[in-house]
């Protein structure tokens, strides 16, 4: 089994079905970004460009920890932690949407204010 799949079990033994770490990224991604005032970080450049602003893990235990870096404007830094929740709101929202039976956290770290 590959490393980059979360596995669901079925039950009903007839296969495999797997969800990519890309689509549990893609999906957190547009959902920050639908909120006010709230930007995922860009990829940066040079030696850093491989650095990923969203990452999701799976970790031992089932679960799945999504990580997002964000950039917030100057005009609504004065409630992170509103922000901050809104994010993993439509973050959750949006991953549950996409698959119930995944039990996951979500972590949000502001890098910057533009």
């Amino acid at each position: 089994m590959d490393a980059n799949y979360y596995y669901l079990n079925n039950y009903k033994n007839t296969g495999y079905m797997g969800i990519s770490r890309r689509a549990f990224e893609s999906v957190a991604t547009k959902a920050a970004d639908s909120v006010v005032d709230v930007n995922v970080k860009k990829r940066g450049k040079g030696v850093f460009a491989l650095a990923n602003p969203v990452v999701a893990s799976f970790r031992k235990d089932g679960k799945v920890d999504i990580t997002l870096e964000v950039t917030i404007s100057k005009k609504a830094h004065a409630n992170f932690k509103d922000i901050c929740l809104k994010i993993q709101e439509s973050v959750a929202t949006a991953v549950s949407m996409m698959c119930e039976a995944v039990p996951f956290k979500v972590n949000v770290k502001v890098v910057s204010v533009y």
